[in-house]
């Protein structure tokens, strides 16, 4: 299992979005947590290009989560 850190500003927008839409805070929330436990399974992951080479991001219905 993957250690999970939220950042001040990740934090902030998570907690943005839970008051206005709790339902897809919901979802990022059980995707991140399902990502950490098993990161071979099926997620919509894509590598960054150019200078963000080193993060990747996980898509969430309308979100994604740059990690």
């Amino acid at each position: 299992m993957l250690e999970i850190k939220y950042s001040g500003k990740a934090s902030k927008q998570f907690a943005r979005i839970h008051k206005g839409d709790k339902k897809s805070a919901e979802m990022i929330l059980r995707a991140v947590e399902e990502y950490s436990k098993d990161p071979s399974g099926n997620f919509d992951i894509k590598i960054l290009k150019g200078k963000h080479a080193k993060f990747k991001r996980l898509r969430i219905g309308d979100y994604r989560i740059i990690f």
